[in-house]
């Protein structure tokens, strides 16, 4: 028999879900707790597959819960119950793919789907195991929470200071500020435990969450790129005469010279446009892939939110039954205009897949003038750019 447990401190409430979710006894055994401490009592009891959980509790609330859980508990599944507040938090937790959250109010039928999705995927399977520290983050950020967060991941160790949703600080044996945060970000397995924020320190990060995990993103996605290159560089070097090296060594060069020409070239097109501001080529998670700058500083910065704003577009689009919408358009007061276009050439709209091309293009624009054939020249060049972009 398979377990789930239901944490929160409203009996009524979680009375109602539990009856209602008594139907399903055959499949699998709805067990409740008021609190974290009772959660916790019931996971040592019990084999759970999976815990569902509020985050506002007495006693022991769902942070210190998922804290434990990261420690003792790795492996089990959970699902937070959570009113993100506002569209910009949930779309930034969307781009992501950060899907650790049931929103209230809740809507039962999907409470079902997504328990039987994840009691169908065995520890081998492709759901997302426990929670993860950018998924912890997002939730501080989202609940206003003061705390130092203490992380270990494979013997290393990490502090993260928050307050009232932010990151102030952190610092990684002699290592702090920055450098520490983004290091923290991308750790994986880790274990989290949870202290006051006794004396809070100044604001050294100085930066938002948003910012900080896409920076840190970018890092790692450029560490891994840089690993993989030099791997296939050494493999080559192997297999290569000596004779043939240089030349090899000069045609792969060359071969990314011409990509990266190829890409800032299509690009071009572009500039002509009447008010043609700046225009940016990103992937699904806000990693920059090439720019043009015209008049606009903050491209890169712009791009990832709006990445966040198409994401969000293209979830709503879903739900109402009409397709996955594939662009969006900003008129500012000011009477810019902000046209961001996907192309996808896959099925999934968070993530790309191998041999499909999966790009969002930012095109800024000063003014309205000649918008249809922007559109239109937009379009165009989005198709040409897919072969540059087909993995």
């Amino acid at each position: 028999m398979k377990y789930v447990l239901l944490v929160d401190d409203e009996k009524p409430f979680l009375l109602s879900l539990s009856d209602g979710l008594s139907k399903f006894d055959a499949d699998f055994r709805v067990i409740t707790a008021e609190n974290g401490l009772q959660a916790i009592e019931h996971l040592k009891a019990l084999k759970i597959h999976l815990v569902i959980t509020d985050l506002k509790m007495p006693e022991m609330d769902g942070f210190e819960l998922l804290a434990y859980m990261s420690r003792k508990f790795p492996t089990v599944p959970v699902l937070v119950m959570t009113a993100f507040g506002t569209p910009e938090i949930e779309s930034k937790v969307m781009a992501h793919g950060i899907a650790h959250y049931l929103e209230k109010p809740l809507d039962f039928n999907q409470v079902v789907d997504r328990i039987f999705e994840v009691l169908e995927k065995d520890t081998g399977g492709g759901y997302m195991r426990g929670i993860q520290l950018p998924a912890f983050l997002q939730l501080l950020e989202a609940e206003k929470k003061t705390c130092t967060l203490k992380i270990r991941s494979h013997g290393r160790e990490g502090w993260f200071a928050f307050q009232s949703g932010r990151p102030i600080d952190a610092w990684i044996g002699q290592e702090h500020g920055l450098q520490a945060a983004y290091a923290m970000v991308c750790w994986e397995d880790v274990e989290i435990e949870m202290e006051p924020l006794v004396r809070p320190p100044a604001d050294v990060l100085e930066t938002t969450l948003m910012g900080l995990m896409m920076e840190a993103f970018r890092l790692d996605d450029e560490r891994k790129r840089d690993g993989i290159d030099e791997l296939m560089a050494d493999i080559e070097l192997e297999e290569a005469s000596p004779e043939t090296v240089p030349a090899k060594a000069e045609q792969g060069n060359q071969t990314r010279e011409e990509h990266v020409m190829a890409v800032q070239d299509k690009l071009q097109e572009l500039s002509g446009i009447d008010g043609f501001a700046g225009v940016g080529l990103f992937t699904p998670t806000g990693e920059n892939l090439a720019m043009l700058a015209g008049s606009v500083t903050n491209l890169k910065e712009m791009g990832v939110l709006a990445n966040a704003v198409l994401l969000n577009a293209q979830k709503a689009s879903l739900e109402m039954g009409t397709g996955r919408g594939q662009v969006v358009h900003i008129e500012t007061e000011s009477g810019a205009q902000v046209i961001v276009r996907c192309l996808n050439e896959g099925t999934d709209p968070l993530k790309s897949q191998p041999g499909k091309a999966h790009i969002h293009m930012v095109l800024i624009l000063k003014n309205d003038s000649g918008l249809g054939m922007t559109k239109i020249r937009a379009n165009s060049v989005c198709a040409k750019l897919a072969e540059d972009f087909r993995m």
